[in-house]
């Protein structure tokens, strides 16, 4: 099976909501304005609060308060509040994914974890944009919910092999099923019309040298993973350090006072948007 014909199937099992569909497609057309998103975005009253509440958090920073929704399509930009309304929604479509497989709360912490830190490496780096690195960081996985929910004989016998090493994770995909994860996860942010550089990124962010135009992005997101991972398992920043690829870390320009800072800061940050992002269903919706 090629990973565009896993994804064509997920929509009998993930349905993205309407509000979705109709702001990709508004976001796309040449006539579109901020008001007319806001409007959209509105008709889902829990959607638009999570919303200005992330925008109008401490992690984003604004200046000034943000009270619509227009205006925060101002403020950040259309592709960026549709790449948010993406992020957000993502842990309320993906439901019944079998329990042995995932835990989902811990799924989406790790997820959230990424993409904080990828946002605070971006603005490190100058990167214009942060809130990309930061929808990177939480949708990079996002095609591991897709072999699980669509392929669960064969995701379990994928993680009896790795044992739970998600560096043996891809090539085990590969070797099982001709594909990995980040190739499904790339497909469904093309078939959900995410800008490009989305797509490059989580579908090569375990080999970020290969995302061409889009290796800075790649390198953040995947020393984000490893650097997630590393504070969900107590690992010391120089243990952290030490796991990431020495060619990924000098593309990023960063320090290891940038590690080490990003790091401190992360904790408080991952527990602001956590609620914010995730709705309150979203941490058990997994089936047994």
């Amino acid at each position: 099976m090629h990973p565009q014909k896993l994804v064509d199937g997920i929509d009998k099992l993930v349905s993205l909501p309407d509000v979705c569909v109709k702001v990709n497609r508004l976001a796309d057309s040449p006539n579109y304005s901020a008001v007319g998103v806001g409007e959209i975005i509105a008709q889902d009253t829990d959607l638009s609060a999570r919303l200005l509440c992330l925008v109008n958090s401490a992690f984003f920073g604004m200046q000034a308060p943000v009270d619509t929704i227009s205006r925060a399509v101002t403020v950040i930009g259309t592709n960026e509040l549709r790449n948010l309304v993406m992020a957000t929604v993502a842990a309320r479509v993906f439901t019944g994914v079998p329990g042995d497989l995932v835990d989902m709360a811990e799924f989406w912490r790790y997820s959230v974890t990424t993409g904080v830190i990828a946002r605070d490496l971006a603005g490190r780096c100058r990167v214009l944009h942060g809130e990309r690195l930061f929808v990177m960081g939480i949708l990079h996985d996002i095609g591991r919910l897709v072999i699980y929910l669509r392929l669960a004989e064969q995701a379990r016998d994928i993680l009896l092999i790795t044992g739970g090493d998600d560096s043996l994770l891809a090539e085990t995909e590969r070797d099982l099923l001709g594909f990995d994860h980040m190739q499904v996860g790339a497909e469904l942010l093309r078939k959900w019309k995410l800008p490009e550089g989305l797509v490059a990124v989580v579908g090569s962010h375990h080999h970020p040298l290969t995302a061409g135009d889009y290796r800075l992005e790649a390198s953040l997101v995947h020393i984000a993973t490893v650097m997630a991972n590393g504070v969900m398992n107590g690992f010391s920043s120089d243990e952290i350090f030490n796991l990431i690829d020495p060619a990924v870390w000098e593309i990023s320009g960063l320090t290891m006072e940038d590690l080490k800072s990003t790091l401190k800061d992360s904790p408080a940050k991952v527990a602001e948007v956590m609620d914010l992002v995730l709705s309150p269903g979203a941490r058990s919706h997994s089936s047994s």
